[in-house]
């Protein structure tokens, strides 16, 4: 029985924990707050307050927290690092940027410790029904031992290539929802200058060339303002993350410049912490 610690048991986290003890993985959660400790325990979860407690004896310890400077924190700067024993891994599950899993590489590698990037794409009901797509970066060796792991809430596992490999496609593909969201509110503003009711054109185009999953999103939601602000702060992170990456290894955005500057612009309001 693989032996798993996590942090991070929020929206994506909290259904996590479902699917690995209903796939009988020995789990125990981390949590600072007593509320969300007492939750987790009423549930069946152990729990710890202390993440030296939680790397002890534990093969795979996953972070799922909601952003880099978080992940950065909870396993660079705490006692977590030096808690974990060789022969275990950290899985990042959170999107954060290639440099961080990189940096994590570098001072985890040497104590034996792997390391494994694993952003996903789907949301909360995709990891209750084990349909997440993993972008995954690491050492195959390493990669290896997590698969049984993974095929407890990922449908689809793509393996991009070494540590923070992972990281890299999932911006790329939060940088394209990133754009294609800026394009149906877009639509949205003129279907509504000419009279035509966005909604209902969103769901018509769904069966059209047009079709995107943003514009799927709008019609589900049943407004521009509901996509925006259901999408928003997860744009306005992860293409900026994106952005960084692209400027850091001088790739051009191309004709993608003006879309999404336009998106970071436009979700600044719902960045967390604004």
């Amino acid at each position: 029985m693989m032996r798993v610690g996590i942090i991070g048991t929020g929206a994506m986290g909290r259904p996590l924990v479902d699917r690995l003890q209903s796939a009988q993985f020995d789990v125990v959660a981390f949590a600072r707050r007593q509320e969300v400790r007492a939750e987790l325990v009423g549930a069946g979860v152990p729990c710890v307050d202390d993440v030296s407690l939680l790397a002890r004896d534990r093969d795979v310890v996953i972070i799922y927290l909601y952003n880099d400077e978080q992940v950065r924190d909870m396993v660079l700067d705490s006692p977590l690092a030096e808690a974990m024993e060789p022969g275990s891994v950290v899985v990042v599950h959170t999107t954060a940027s290639p440099g961080t899993i990189e940096a994590i590489d570098a001072a985890l590698g040497p104590r034996g410790v792997g390391v494994v990037d694993a952003p996903g794409s789907g949301g909360p009901a995709q990891v209750g029904s084990g349909d997440l797509t993993l972008f995954v970066g690491g050492r195959p060796e390493i990669v290896d031992r997590c698969a049984p792991l993974f095929a407890a809430y990922a449908s689809q596992v793509v393996r991009f290539g070494g540590p923070g490999s992972g990281q890299k496609a999932k911006l790329l593909n939060n940088l394209l929802f990133g754009a294609q969201v800026e394009l149906a509110l877009e639509v949205a503003r003129m279907a509504e200058a000419i009279d035509i009711d966005p909604v209902l054109l969103s769901k018509t185009l769904g069966t059209c060339s047009g079709a995107s999953y943003a514009l799927e999103l709008l019609s589900l939601m049943g407004s521009p303002s509901a996509l925006l602000s259901g999408a928003g702060w997860t744009i306005h992170k992860d293409v900026n993350y994106a952005l960084g990456l692209l400027a850091q290894m001088h790739a051009e955005l191309g004709s993608f410049e003006g879309v999404v500057r336009a998106a970071v612009s436009r979700t600044e309001p719902f960045h967390r912490g604004a």
